[in-house]
């Protein structure tokens, strides 16, 4: 009700807002709230995400437009950046890398895989560039405008232990904590692609596409043929820097080599075995991915869950807890990485562990995951989490026929196509292809939950484990 006596008079404020490029005083002002980045360096400002507190009235008119520009981003960012747009995913950015190292011997050249850290990237980009990136892109006067007038007189204060600073006149920067801030950001480091792209750089070519950039947001990486082609692609950023604002923090970029290096830096930049990459630890021997990623994130559950036992907690809170501690801090790593069966024995011991309060395990596993209708409480243990993340990988790569998924495609393809290898009685040792463990552990989750789909009236010669020729599978 008051919703409905409050919105005409809104309604008016934003239309003279726009007409005359200039909100109310009020909603011009916002509070910056410096949050620390974890494991960092608290004494350098670059350590610190800048969050800004918002008049709602101002969250109100950006939200308006954000979901106008949502409907035509899709045709407007490409493919290759995953960040804040809907069905595109942080686990595209990171497959496509571990992909190109796991199946490198389908790259002819030494190449490398460059990654790129901008400093403060969102706090430095110039408003001019924002304004004048939206009329490239086709958008209307009025559209553009309204941008203008959110951006027109902003001002904040930075909030400390005993009130807040002085005012100060923002003159660049995208706010965090504006609504419309990622898409705007979005349209502009979309120009990044767009330079990077009709570029002479010269990306990996694999399986007969040329790769030449993933972001996420800004986290940009460049795929590049050679070491000849870091120089390039530097004096391509620096070019966009000088335009748009955010700079390279060389300090922080990384390259990883696909093939063997002796190089230990090239243009100052550090060649590695592994980098650490959107929080995955990203190395070339695939043995240690798995305990390097886990081992940590191990230890802090089980921290955290021991914390929680010195509660008087029911048996129900307890599974609970168990998923909301337990299985979401391991999930995000597991979309991503072949989890081995250490790994996995180790996770639901602890979680078990945790819901008896480390004494007799009363209940079977096996009756414990079922509902509460079969004599269960819902327990959910973490092989079966991994054996769901592997299929919901397997749904995006069919449904999903793009740039991040060209590697897998290709080797499946060998076999029939992916669709068809899982319509197949297949043996995993006796597919006639060396396979990344990450795609032997999907391809088994599949065969695990619908191996009672193949019987002898049903089955295909081909793929088939009890058809074989010296040991193999026939196709």
């Amino acid at each position: 009700m008051l919703s409905e006596q409050l919105s005409p008079f809104l309604t008016e404020v934003f239309k003279e807002s726009i007409a005359l490029q200039s909100l109310p005083a009020s909603m011009t002002q916002g509070i910056i709230s410096l949050i620390p980045k974890p494991k960092k360096d608290l004494l350098s400002l670059d350590n610190w995400r800048p969050i800004t507190l918002l008049n709602i009235d101002y969250k109100i008119l950006a939200l308006l437009f954000v979901n106008r520009l949502k409907g035509i981003l899709p045709s407007i960012i490409d493919e290759s950046q995953s960040g804040f747009m809907k069905n595109r995913h942080i686990v595209n950015n990171i497959r496509l890398v571990l992909d190109l190292l796991d199946y490198s011997d389908l790259i002819d050249t030494d190449s490398f895989i460059m990654f790129l850290d901008f400093q403060k990237a969102f706090d430095s980009v110039e408003h001019n560039f924002i304004y004048k990136s939206l009329e490239k892109c086709g958008f209307g006067p009025y559209f553009c405008s309204t941008i203008k007038t959110l951006y027109n007189n902003n001002n904040s204060s930075i909030k400390l232990k005993f009130g807040t600073s002085q005012r100060f006149v923002l003159s660049r920067g995208i706010r965090q904590g504006c609504p419309i801030s990622p898409y705007l950001f979005l349209i502009v480091v979309q120009f990044l692609f767009t330079h990077i792209s009709q570029s002479p750089l010269r990306g990996i070519k694999i399986v007969g596409k040329h790769l030449v950039i993933s972001q996420l947001a800004d986290d940009t990486t460049l795929f590049l043929k050679d070491a000849s082609q870091v120089p390039l692609a530097l004096n391509l950023i620096s070019s966009f820097s000088k335009a748009s604002g955010p700079h390279l923090n060389l300090n922080k970029c990384e390259l990883l080599s696909i093939k063997d290096s002796t190089a230990a830096s090239v243009c100052d930049i550090q060649v590695k075995n592994q980098v650490t990459y959107l929080d995955i630890i990203i190395s070339k021997d695939p043995t240690l991915r798995c305990p390097t990623n886990f081992s940590s994130t191990i230890q802090k559950t089980q921290r955290k869950l021991n914390s929680w036992l010195q509660r008087d907690l029911s048996l129900k809170g307890r599974i609970l807890l168990s998923k909301a501690e337990g299985l979401s801090r391991l999930s995000y790593t597991a979309q991503s990485l072949y989890v081995d069966n250490n790994t996995l024995k180790n996770i639901d011991r602890m979680l078990l562990d945790f819901v008896w309060k480390r004494k007799v395990h009363y209940i079977k596993k096996s009756v414990l995951i079922n509902s509460a209708n079969h004599g269960g409480l819902n327990f959910i243990d973490f092989s079966t989490l991994n054996n769901t993340l592997k299929i919901i990988w397997i749904r995006n790569v069919l449904l999903n026929p793009s740039v991040w998924n060209i590697i897998p495609s290709f080797i499946f393809s060998k076999l029939g196509g992916l669709k068809f290898l899982l319509t197949c009685n297949y043996n995993i040792p006796k597919i006639p292809m060396k396979l990344s463990n990450f795609h032997k552990q999907m391809l088994l989750a599949w065969s695990l939950i619908f191996k009672h789909n193949f019987s002898p009236h049903t089955c295909f010669i081909w793929n088939n484990k009890y058809i074989t020729h010296k040991k193999k599978s026939v196709y």
